[in-house]
């Protein structure tokens, strides 16, 4: 139904979402499941470190750095959509009457302006939920296993390289 919640895919790792194109072999996602799946067991721990175990200092720093990339990415997000809204309202003024060099009178610049505004925020809405879920789902210890774990593939690969 539409107006049903997605359910977040954080538990599905990085490696085995469908959105994932990269070129790891079966052996290397079985090899990182058997990581994430000795961290569920009891006392088994992942190799990357826990957020929880990281100093406090570390902590508030990696807080700061995720906060202000979210607030950049919603403010170029918002100025994308204003920039499109404004384009929108000076074509529909254009057609009702005030003069800015396009061809007045016309329906398509009606449309096209009526266009421009709505697909803006429809755009800001779509990709403002994107942005939240990308920032809340999985958590920084996520994060951190994910990078561990990209790094632990490269240099496997590294290694294998004579």
């Amino acid at each position: 139904m539409l107006w049903r919640k997605t359910k977040m895919d954080d538990q599905i790792p990085w490696y085995r979402q469908r959105a994932y194109r990269g070129n790891l072999t079966e052996d290397e996602k079985r090899e990182l499941d058997s990581f994430r799946w000795l961290a569920q067991q009891p006392g088994g721990k992942h190799p990357a470190a826990e957020y929880s175990d990281l100093p406090e200092e570390v902590q508030s720093y990696i807080s700061k750095l995720e906060i202000e990339l979210h607030d950049e990415r919603g403010t170029l997000l918002m100025v994308r959509v204003l920039v499109a809204s404004g384009i929108g309202i000076l074509i529909i003024a254009n057609y009702f009457g005030w003069r800015i060099p396009i061809n007045n009178g016309s329906m398509w610049s009606l449309l096209g302006g009526l266009f421009l505004i709505v697909f803006g925020w429809v755009y800001y809405f779509r990709d403002e939920k994107r942005l939240r879920n990308q920032f809340r789902g999985g958590g920084a210890t996520e994060r951190i296993r994910t990078e561990w774990e990209l790094e632990y593939i490269v240099s496997k690969t590294i290694k294998s390289f004579p």
